[in-house]
């Protein structure tokens, strides 16, 4: 009985079904923790992005030219953008943050609400052109309420389907044949604060992110850690994380190929071999080749990358280029952590500190990797720093200066996420690094939990009481739906359930023994999770048949 209560209560023993739940759990309410801590429209492109849906989902995939004044940066701009008819909250949204905009000792209690008032009117979108998987996924709450309610529901389903992919990428790394605390707590800090940011928004990039880094568990686990009971689920999870990935945005199919890449230079030759023999692969390819054909087809109908007109015409590729490789480390810092539309920093270089862990396990996967594996790190570095440079050397001409950190999550994210991989095959022995490396996974898991607080705390506090207000406010200028309170419980509700399953995952594998009957045993078994632990040899996760078949657990 007291075997049973502990394997309950310890996460390594769990079942992938319980795992997923409590991981899916943890995930959810720290993006809706987000969803309600950052008022509507703070996001970047969130107003664009809530009109296309509410438009996709009442069947309006067709809208009319219209110029809208918006105003940023103390400058008014007017834009080009597609209209449509609407409830008339959606027309106020494009300017619903610009009283606190740019303003850190305003808060958000400015702005006025988008209403409900009766009828409809035209409301502008640059988001027109979009493919509209992503809105019909996300756009249908706008039919039950056209008002606020409306609004943030939209943001909570989003953070579901981000939180299904990051629960599936969690299950993936409990499923690790040996030390499955590394890319556990790789999963972890690939889904930065601002990866939980952007799922409680209304942002395609949202999805982009949390399906890479499904994406980037599902096909290093096939190809670095192959176990051929698993690989069907492995590329069922890859193939639906692809589709996720090459629909949502434009460079979705350039960052599949990135991924892939990686994690092939990265794998084992015969594990490839093995995985492209079975026909589950090209039916997931036939499947994602029909939806990026589509997705391209879109893009290239509705010009979505922009028009050929030279408008910036001084910004040729030389000084673009040179531009955008000069403001690398900001864009990793935004990576990180910059939110509303990257007018609030984190104080204290918390952005910056939250790299340091995650540093360490990058160099401690380049420390003992083979060379084949450490080449795979470096493409993937330098992919991070020369993408943005070519990709907007090659547009600044047309669009100016345009790119942010968000855009390269999907890329990025795949930094721990490979390292952990090559950890797992090749932690190094007993002497003092060895020692630093095995801890590294506890302390990527704390870091990233208590640097995420801090940046969510600060953010709520900045929308609040203004970034100079009190840190604990008692009675807030602006309060997120529910109370400060509740969503701050709510993130730490989120923050421990992440923490249980991370850190608790390291536990012993529980492997059950069946009998002749095909009938699992009374009680679990429970298995040392690795060498370094108990000084005995790797084990595998397992179930014994009589007749000797393997199956996952």
């Amino acid at each position: 009985m007291r075997r049973r209560l502990a394997a309950g209560l310890t996460p390594g023993t769990w079942s992938p079904l319980r795992v997923w739940l409590t991981a899916f759990l943890a995930f959810f309410a720290l993006s809706a923790a987000w969803a309600l801590a950052s008022p509507l429209t703070s996001v970047p492109d969130e107003p664009a992005h809530i009109v296309k849906a509410a438009a996709t989902v009442r069947g309006q995939l067709h809208g009319t030219p219209i110029a809208v004044t918006t105003h940023s940066w103390n400058q008014t701009h007017v834009v080009p953008m597609t209209g449509y008819r609407l409830p008339s909250a959606y027309a106020a949204l494009n300017n619903l943050h610009e009283c606190y905009f740019a303003n850190a000792h305003i808060p958000a209690s400015c702005a006025q609400g988008p209403g409900n008032q009766p009828g409809t009117a035209i409301a502008g979108t640059t988001a027109g052109a979009n493919n509209p998987l992503y809105y019909l996924a996300v756009g249908w709450p706008s039919l039950l309420s056209g008002g606020t309610v409306g609004m943030y529901a939209m943001r909570l389903v989003s953070a579901a389907l981000c939180a299904a992919m990051l629960a599936s990428a969690v299950v993936t790394a409990f499923q690790w044949s040996r030390r499955r605390r590394y890319p556990l707590a790789a999963v972890l800090a690939a889904a930065t604060p601002m990866v939980m940011f952007l799922n409680g928004s209304v942002n395609p990039n949202s999805l982009e992110a949390s399906a890479a880094i499904l994406l980037w568990t599902a096909v290093l686990s096939l190809l670095t850690d192959p176990r051929p009971e698993l690989a069907p689920r492995l590329l069922t999870r890859a193939g639906l994380a692809t589709l996720a990935l090459v629909s949502v945005r434009q460079l979705g199919p350039a960052w599949a190929l990135v991924i892939i890449t990686c994690a092939v230079l990265a794998g084992q030759r015969r594990a490839l071999r093995d995985v492209l023999k079975r026909p589950a692969v090209w039916l997931w390819g036939a499947a994602i080749g029909t939806v990026g054909l589509g997705a391209f087809a879109w893009t290239a109908r509705f010009s979505v990358l922009g028009s050929t007109a030279s408008t910036f015409p001084y910004l040729t590729f030389s000084v673009a280029a040179k531009h955008t490789l000069g403001a690398s480390v900001e864009y990793l810092r935004q990576m990180a952590g910059f939110f509303g539309w990257l007018d609030v920093r984190p104080p204290y270089h918390l952005e910056e500190l939250w790299f340091v862990p995650v540093l360490a396990l990058v160099g401690a996967a380049c420390a003992v990797g083979k060379v084949r594996e450490v080449l795979a790190m470096v493409l993937l570095a330098i992919s991070v720093v020369a993408i943005p440079v070519l990709a907007q050397g090659r547009q600044a001409q047309t669009l100016g200066y345009i790119w942010q950190g968000r855009y390269m999550l999907a890329v990025a994210v795949g930094l721990p996420l490979l390292a952990a991989a090559i950890l797992t095959k090749r932690e190094p022995g007993p002497e003092r690094l060895g020692r630093a490396i095995r801890r590294l996974p506890v302390a990527v898991t704390v870091t990233t939990l208590v640097f995420g607080f801090l940046m969510f705390y600060t953010t709520l506090r900045r929308y609040a009481v203004g970034a100079y207000g009190a840190w604990i406010p008692l009675h807030p200028d602006w309060s997120p739906p529910g109370s400060l309170v509740l969503v701050v419980v709510l993130y730490l509700v989120g923050a421990g359930l992440a923490g249980l399953v991370v850190l608790g995952g390291r536990g012993p594998y529980l492997v059950e023994v069946v009998d002749e009957g095909g009938v699992g045993g009374d009680e679990p078994v429970a298995v040392p999770d690795g060498p370094d632990e108990v000084g005995v040899p790797e084990p595998v996760s397992v179930t014994t048949a009589a007749n000797g078949g393997l199956g996952a657990v």
